[in-house]
């Protein structure tokens, strides 16, 4: 009986140690696997960064284009369209995409009557259920906030402002395609306008903005515009816009937007030179 006792004591011994062991080795492959985990997702995060790094070098590349575009000041050089149309430049890391805006092509906020700002906004709310007397109430709105600052310009950025003042979120991203802070004046250039700026005009018509579009497109000068020409001048610059995009081979890609300034001509090259106002980077 004794010896029985013995047995089965050892055997339960041995049994527990097993146990114990089969546990230990659990938790140690518990602990790999979140170590492991961790690892990988460190890896990724850095990775990702490297990327954005990347795409974020390829859109200031971008937007180093366009400055060398918007520097060209002879007749027979190869410009781009200073109305947001895309120019593309392919690249050993992926492409590189630029638009140009003149800041005289869209409407002054600080500017611009009621009569404009109305349907210029109800023209960007349009796809954002946005509808004439909700832009009306907003355009009313801006001009009683201008009034206010007692001529001194508006310093909020402007997808901010439009959004504190009601306007739909993506209609407030899509607006400095439209609005700006640095026309100087109440009218817009014809020349280089969004079609969608030009709708809002007084006077124009879809057969009107059609016609300017296609002409400006061809290098022709711009059509007759009647009772419009109140709203529209001729002038171009001094300040653009330029959103550059920088989209590597993996897909990762970074959106760059700068506001530029002329500073004067360079004597070595011939070439206008520009200064960065403001830059952006969304990422």
């Amino acid at each position: 009986m004794r010896i029985a006792i013995r047995l089965s004591s050892r055997k339960g011994q041995r049994g527990f140690v097993l146990l114990t062991v089969l546990w230990m080795g659990l938790g140690l492959l518990l602990a790999a696997s979140t170590y492991l985990a961790t690892q990988r997702q460190a890896a990724l995060s850095t990775r990702a960064e490297v990327e954005t790094t990347r795409a974020v070098e390829l859109a200031r590349s971008a937007v180093n284009i366009a400055l060398a575009d918007l520097g060209r000041v002879r007749e027979d050089d190869p410009r781009s369209l200073r109305d947001g149309s895309p120019t593309t430049v392919r690249m050993a890391e992926g492409q590189a995409t630029y638009r140009i805006w003149d800041e005289a092509g869209k409407l002054d906020i600080n500017f611009a009557p009621q009569q404009l700002l109305g349907p210029a906004l109800q023209q960007l709310g349009d796809d954002s259920g946005l509808d004439a007397f909700d832009a009306t109430t907003i355009a009313q709105a801006l001009v009683i906030q201008r009034d206010g600052l007692q001529q001194r310009p508006f310093n909020t950025p402007l997808p901010q402002l439009l959004a504190d003042l009601g306007l739909p979120q993506a209609a407030s991203l899509r607006a400095r395609q439209i609005l700006t802070t640095y026309n100087g004046t109440n009218q817009v250039n014809p020349a280089t306008a969004s079609p969608v700026l030009l709708a809002a005009i007084p006077g124009l018509g879809p057969g009107d903005v059609a016609t300017i579009v296609e002409r400006r497109s061809a290098g022709l000068s711009m059509p007759r515009l009647g009772t419009a020409s109140v709203w529209l001048s001729g002038t171009e610059g001094p300040v653009y816009t330029i959103e550059a995009t920088g989209t590597l081979a993996s897909g990762a890609s970074v959106d760059v937007i700068a506001t530029v300034v002329p500073i004067g001509l360079s004597f070595r090259g011939g070439k206008m030179r520009y200064e960065i106002l403001t830059m952006e980077i969304l990422r």
